[in-house]
This record gives structure tokens, C-alpha cells and sequence, in this order.
């Protein structure tokens, strides 16, 4: 059943309205990392800064246990047709999804099997291989457990399926920007080429940056790589 509409969905997603101006030139889909909990009242500063431009910035509420599971791709579907009813948004407008870390997985993953075609896609120290992920703590093995249980067959398979690192040579020919920090030991130095290499070798439109001074996270305390992000949105909706 579709229970979020134009109308209801402020309960489900923050949309940049406070922000926004028109005339509309692009959606931008951001999806939250694994147990961030955030909930706006109002833009945050990558919101306001894309808002000014006439670009839409959406926060699905989509589960801190997400994963990309199958509830969670239902509820982001419905989210976005709730945004074009809401905006009374052209579907030929410009889609930009974006994330970080789980929330990076998923935008590949979105890109790759979402129901609307991206026009370009931006990430930020995405998780690249979940097995990894299932490994190195019980957190994550609860987490990743809890948003495939209803699938059959094996799980590692399952994750491996959903995980960049083994659909990277698949994903679209559209523009890229990869963002990565040199202190995320683990994603950056071990996992990064899983994803990077394979998109090069196809000669994808991939934009990567190595940030030196930062770890694991979505542009916090970093104002040059919300900048550069702003930037490649912009240029995506021009």
C-alpha cells in the first residue's frame, strides 16, 4: 500500500521548501549514513546553499538500519513520488542521488536498480563491501541481518549482490563524484579501489577526490568538500 503522499510527507522525509527557490532546475536525493538519526526542521547548509540555486534537497527518513533492503528501497520510491507530487515536479528534471558511507552504498545501489533514472550520482566514504562490514562487528551484523532477513539464500551472497564492489562495472555512464578522506583507514585505502577501478576501466565520468585531512564522514567540519559538492551538483542542473 502507499501510504506517503505530497501531502504527508514531511512526517517521512525533510524537503529544503524554506529554502527553495524557482524556478525548479534538479532534485537532489541525500541518504543518510547507518544510525544517523537526524530529523530537520529546517535546511541544513547544504540544503540552503542547493535551494538557493532551485535545487530540491530530499532526507529520506529511510530506517538507521536500512542497507538498501527491500523496505527500505519501497520506502525511498515512495518518498520520491511523494517529492515530484509535492513540488509538481517535471519527471524530465535533472536527479542527483547522493549519500554517505551506508548512505553512499545506497545511492549506488539507487542509481543502479531505483525506479527513476539519476542524471548524475555523488558519494561520500560509501560502503563498498557490506561482507566487510558483517565481519568487523555484532552491530552490523545485526543491522545487515535485519534489513535482507526476508530474502532467501545465503546471506554473504545476498550482501555481496547489494555491495558497489561487485556491481561497480555495471552502474550507468553518468557523471561521478567520489569523495573519500585519507584518515578512513579501512574504506578509503583498502576498499576504495574495489569500487574506483572498475568504474575507470569502463571510462565512466568519475570525479574523485582524496580529501588529506579527513576520516569517515559526510563533509562535517569540512566546508571545501561541501563547496566541491555544491559545485557538482550545480554543474549537474545547469
Amino acid at each position: 500500500m502507499k501510504y506517503i503522499n505530497g501531502e504527508n510527507l514531511l512526517d517521512y522525509a525533510f524537503l529544503n521548501e524554506d529554502t527553495l527557490k524557482r524556478p525548479l532546475k534538479g532534485i537532489c536525493v541525500a541518504f543518510h549514513g547507518y544510525t544517523d538519526a537526524t530529523m530537520y526542521e529546517e535546511s541544513p547548509e547544504i540544503a540552503r546553499k542547493l535551494g538557493e540555486k532551485g535545487i530540491a534537497w530530499v532526507f529520506p527518513y529511510y530506517s538507521v538500519w536500512a542497507w538498501m533492503g527491500k523496505n527500505s528501497q519501497i520506502f525511498v520510491e515512495q518518498v520520491l513520488d511523494a517529492v515530484y507530487e509535492r513540488l509538481q515536479a517535471d519527471e524530465s528534471l535533472p536527479l542527483l542521488i547522493s549519500g554517505g558511507s551506508m548512505g553512499g552504498l545506497t545511492a549506488l545501489n539507487y542509481v543502479l536498480r531505483g525506479k527513476r533514472k539519476a542524471t548524475a550520482c555523488a558519494v561520500s566514504c560509501p560502503v563498498v563491501d557490506m561482507n566487510f562490514n558483517f565481519e568487523d562487528h555484532p552491530s552490523f551484523r545485526r543491522a545487515l541481518l535485519s534489513a535482507h532477513i526476508e530474502k532467501e539464500g545465503d546471506l554473504h551472497e545476498i550482501l555481496k549482490q547489494y555491495s558497489p564492489s561487485s556491481f561497480a562495472h555495471r552502474l550507468p555512464d553518468i557523471p561521478y563524484f567520489l569523495l573519500f578522506g585519507e584518515l578512513d583507514t579501512y574504506y578509503t585505502q583498502k576498499h576504495r579501489p574495489l569500487l574506483v577501478e572498475p568504474m575507470k576501466q569502463r571510462g565512466l565520468n568519475v570525479r574523485e577526490w582524496i580529501h588529506p585531512e579527513m576520516g569517515h564522514n559526510y563533509f562535517s567540519g569540512h566546508p571545501e568538500a561541501m563547496e566541491a559538492f555544491c559545485e557538482f551538483a550545480e554543474r549537474c542542473f545547469s
